[in-house]
């Protein structure tokens, strides 16, 4: 049983912010250190060696399924970069490139799979722009010359298709 001493003095520790049982976690990468007797958050250094900030732990104690697995904390690390990737391919195509090296760099094997992915599927549109243009190209020249004041059609739909692949 506790005693009334015993109470007053966890009250007044946890006022001040020496809490018995409290914990400094890092809000970047989950880090943690805890509190010996007497000591305060306000003794140590808020930052962490990753760069987040270390904050006191509104529960004395750390619950295991408040902290992510090695494992989890691997899939959430690069999911954002993974999807803003994917995102950029169909939104602003020549930045998937970019992004599709930064996550191959990465040392985590789920962010070097799908910049992988990301830049096999990122080079397909190179070669079917490439390959329709050389058709494109070979069309235009290798038909008889076109005279432009009988033939006004065809050189419209050239320039049209030009316009389209190619962007001239």
């Amino acid at each position: 049983m506790v005693s009334n001493d015993e109470i007053t003095l966890r009250l007044r520790n946890k006022r001040d912010g020496k809490s018995l049982n409290s914990y400094l976690v890092c809000n970047n990468c989950g880090g943690y250190y805890e509190l010996q007797p007497g000591e305060s958050w306000k003794d140590f250094d808020t930052e962490c060696e990753c760069g987040g900030q270390l904050v006191q732990s509104a529960n004395d104690s750390l619950l295991p399924e408040a902290y992510l697995s090695e494992e989890e904390y691997e899939r959430k690390l690069y999911g954002t970069e993974i999807l803003i990737a994917y995102v950029a391919f169909f939104f602003f195509w020549p930045a998937s490139f970019i992004l599709a090296i930064y996550l191959i760099t990465r040392e985590n094997k789920r962010a070097k799979l799908h910049g992988k992915i990301l830049l096999l599927i990122s080079i397909i549109p190179i070669f079917i722009i490439g390959i329709s243009a050389l058709l494109i190209y070979r069309a235009y020249f290798s038909q008889p010359t076109i005279n432009p004041a009988t033939d006004v059609s065809s050189v419209r739909s050239m320039h049209m298709v030009a316009t389209c692949f190619l962007n001239l």
